[in-house]
């Protein structure tokens, strides 16, 4: 992996989803996102709680609770993107919400305002952060990130977003 091409490392790791931080999926948000089923349960990550909104099944949350790694959450996730059925008490059971398309920025967007707001050290560090934030990537997503400038960039952009929410919110 060529990390030269990667935005979100080393003093800016904060601003991935991989990055391990607490973030409880948090029912007062219900009517803002009522798409979601809320379950007031702690997840490891943003990522572990961006694949969980994948599926509406409450099995498929507390099963990517149970996983450690935020790299994990993702290998498991897409196993449902392909229609490849995850294994639960030797069950074959998690499917993809229907509507994944459709609500996956809403998810993100959901996703990002819970790890700032209840993270205060990660708040501070994206108010912190001045200018264009970019999500660069050498893994291909050109959905979230950017690969050699190409790509719509919209975790990039929900967090510049969040950002100027967040600093308006001070005032």
């Amino acid at each position: 992996m060529n990390w030269d091409l990667i935005e979100f490392k080393n003093e800016k790791r904060f601003m991935s989803n991989m990055y391990p931080c607490s973030v409880k999926f948090d029912s007062n948000y219900k009517k803002r996102f009522p798409m979601f089923i809320f379950d007031d349960m702690i997840y490891h990550s943003s990522e572990h709680l961006y694949q969980a909104l994948k599926s509406k099944d409450p099995r498929w949350h507390e099963y990517i609770r149970g996983l450690k790694n935020p790299k994990d959450t993702k290998i498991e996730a897409h196993k449902l993107l392909s229609k490849e059925p995850s294994l639960f008490d030797g069950e074959l059971s998690f499917q993809i919400r229907q509507d994944w398309d459709e609500v996956k920025v809403k998810a993100m967007e959901l996703v990002l305002l819970l790890k700032f707001t209840q993270n205060e050290e990660l708040k501070e560090k994206l108010l912190n952060q001045k200018g264009y934030i970019e999500e660069r990537n050498c893994w291909g997503d050109m959905f979230w990130g950017t690969v050699n400038g190409k790509g719509k960039n919209n975790l990039g952009r929900l967090l510049m977003i969040l950002r100027d929410k967040l600093k308006e919110d001070i005032k």
